[in-house]
């Protein structure tokens, strides 16, 4: 073999060796390429799967939120994109019925994931209604279901006074500017001095001094002073300010000290006389109301801010007692000396507790 073909041959050898190297580390780059390729769909499969999983628990949790009683029924499956997720429920999560938990399994190609939450209804008591909602208009600033009698030199700073029978007004009682009364029966007006003018209306349709509005809202107050537990047997058992606003005693005042911030009301016998009386209610809730056939009397000492509601009772106001409310009395009333009877702030009338609902309130507590 010659010089010149040995050095043909080893050119041959190298240009094959680089041929090789090259055809190699093309291969090579080309898997390398794959793979990364690969793990990138997977990677972004998988990620697109938990979103998906993600959006699967966020629809499940969205039903339940306002309203724990879907959680049983609101496992679901359904499409997302290219991709597909399926729901499931426990419900009383740890044995506890307020705890539930929502699993959510994603797909998405060859991509897996599952997410899930624990949940708990934490339940809140929201108050219904407004303010004018909840007052309670009564026609008459004084209304009483018998005889009224006005005596001695009181001052009754009221507009309209109602009696469903007899009404008499004797001595010097001071009224509003521009007082109405109405009777349907007679009125007698013997006083010697009123201040104002007034009108008298006789013989008037008969008005109902208890009406269902009236029971509706009494009974307001007393399931409002349940769920406040403020309700006792007997009168020595009530506090000066009961939790809510509102006392209601079963029986009757034996034992009160006659004196409190909030609505007092009673189903047994009261007797006021002899005890001072100073009452001041809260949220223009009505300040006194015996619900017994009573005789209930106030002193001179007694001082009341608030509506006085005695639909089954008579009511007797001796000497400088001061009033501040509308006065609901279901028997007769007499009013004596120089008792003072003023309008209540709050208007003609009065305010019961709104109404109290309870809602759910489905909170996530752990995400996994």
């Amino acid at each position: 073999m010659t010089r010149r073909q040995r050095q043909g041959g080893s050119a041959l050898i190298i240009v094959l060796g680089i041929v090789a190297v090259v055809t190699i580390t093309a291969g090579a780059m080309c898997y390398t390429a794959n793979q990364q390729m690969h793990a990138a769909r997977v990677t972004r499969e998988i990620l697109k799967a938990r979103l998906i999983a993600e959006s699967g628990l966020n629809k499940a949790y969205n039903e339940v939120k306002n309203d724990f009683s879907k959680i049983g029924s609101c496992a679901q499956s359904g499409t997302l994109g290219d991709g597909t997720y399926a729901v499931r429920t426990v419900t009383a999560l740890g044995g506890h019925p307020n705890r539930a938990q929502i699993i959510s399994e994603g797909r998405c190609g060859i991509g897996r994931a599952t997410v899930s939450a624990d949940l708990e209804n934490i339940p809140i008591i929201t108050s219904e209604g407004s303010g004018d909602a909840n007052f309670i208009q009564l026609p008459y600033d004084l209304q009483v279901g018998g005889t009224l009698d006005f005596a001695g030199n009181a001052e009754a700073l009221f507009e309209l006074i109602y009696a469903l029978r007899d009404l008499t007004v004797r001595g010097n009682p001071t009224f509003a500017d521009v007082v109405s009364f109405f009777s349907s029966a007679g009125i007698d007006i013997k006083a010697g001095n009123i201040d104002g003018s007034y009108e008298m209306f006789e013989n008037q349709p008969p008005q109902a001094i208890v009406t269902a509005v009236l029971i509706t809202a009494i009974n307001a107050l007393k399931e409002h002073a349940r769920k406040n537990g403020a309700v006792y047997a007997s009168g020595a058992e009530i506090p000066d300010a009961p939790p809510g606003g509102v006392a209601y005693c079963t029986g009757g005042s034996k034992g009160w000290s006659g004196k409190g911030k909030g609505c007092f009301i009673f189903e047994g016998d009261v007797s006021f006389q002899g005890s001072g009386i100073d009452i001041e209610s809260v949220n223009n809730y009505p300040a006194l109301i015996v619900l017994s056939a009573s005789e209930v009397k106030f002193n001179a000492d007694a001082v009341i801010h608030g509506a006085l509601l005695f639909p089954n009772a008579s009511f007797t106001v001796n000497g400088h007692a001061e009033i501040h409310g509308v006065i609901l009395v279901g028997q007769s009333a007499r009013i004596n000396g120089t008792a003072d009877l003023y309008p209540g702030e709050g208007g003609r009338g009065f305010e019961v507790p709104p109404e109290e609902r309870v809602k759910d309130n489905v909170v996530i507590t752990a995400w996994h």
